[in-house]
């Protein structure tokens, strides 16, 4: 079974984004650390917490969480602090009933102690998160095959992969590998997924200069289709009929990731769009005639 949900930003507007997911027919919730504006300092804020907390109680949603995209596990100089905000991240999840935590893989690092870092957070977290799974994303700065080693390697039962599809396509474009193919190997990890939509236009800003990538509007992105847009499915060029073919037979969550609160004329359409995709991954593998 495919667990069809969607990403919400989880802030002063929680408990609209949930009313309307339940209402469109989600059955799982993704909160962005990002967008719930809880953690100072590498530290949760005690007083908004239990209230972002007895909001998301009020909405019955299988839960995951995207940890916040300053979380950077390959940072020894700030070292404390990056792992006093990834176990407040795990210690949001756990108290909000969330199932998986997702982490970005972001890219490898030249010097191989920034890697050994890497892999000691994860083990770390790994020891602490009990039976919430680490979801390891895959992002457009990377290709795949180091997120299916490093997943590889890490070998717990709590840590797998989270297949970002979108980030899959950009990245295929720009480092010039099969996306298809990428996805098929990755496949026996990927227990997590998010969908969305983009024209796999690389943005070179994303690898020279982030802190300037992320000043960049819809207004900047859209009318060239440039870099990860998170559009509804169906929106763009990401050839996701062929996807779901590759997913075929997973279970788990699908999570459309997209913008919702810039389209939400479109939400209805938007949810039968991923719905339809959740349908082509649940038919039966066809075989060959004998």
């Amino acid at each position: 079974m495919v667990r069809l949900g969607i990403s919400v930003r989880g802030g002063d507007r929680r408990d609209e984004e949930l009313a309307l997911a339940r209402r469109l027919g989600y059955a799982a919730a993704e909160i962005s650390m990002d967008g719930t504006g809880l953690i100072f300092g590498g530290r949760l804020h005690t007083g908004m917490l239990r209230d972002a907390l007895s909001t998301f109680g009020h909405h019955d949603f299988w839960y995951s969480v995207h940890s916040p995209s300053s979380l950077d596990l390959r940072d020894r100089a700030n070292r404390d602090v990056q792992l006093g905000l990834a176990r407040s991240t795990l210690r949001f999840t756990r108290d909000l009933g969330g199932r998986v935590l997702v982490i970005h893989f972001e890219r490898q690092s030249p010097d191989p102690r920034d890697e050994t870092a890497f892999t000691e957070a994860i083990l770390r977290l790994s020891d602490e998160a009990g039976d919430v799974l680490l979801g390891i994303e895959n992002i457009e700065v990377e290709r795949i095959e180091p997120v299916i080693e490093c997943v590889s390697r890490v070998n717990r039962p709590n840590v797998a992969m989270t297949l970002d599809v979108g980030h899959a396509y950009l990245a295929a474009a720009y480092f010039g590998f099969d996306f298809l193919e990428a996805i098929e190997r990755a496949r026996p990890l990927v227990r997590h997924v998010h969908v969305n939509d983009n024209f796999g236009r690389y943005d070179p800003l994303r690898l020279e200069n982030f802190t300037l990538y992320r000043t960049q509007t819809p207004a900047d992105t859209f009318p060239l289709g440039k870099g990860d847009l998170h559009l509804p499915v169906g929106w763009a060029s990401i050839p996701l009929d062929r996807v779901c073919a590759a997913l075929r037979g997973y279970e788990g969550t699908l999570v459309h990731e997209y913008r919702a609160h810039l389209f939400l004329p479109y939400a209805e359409a938007a949810y039968a769009a991923a719905r339809r995709l959740v349908e082509t991954i649940e038919q039966p593998a066809r075989h060959a005639e004998p």
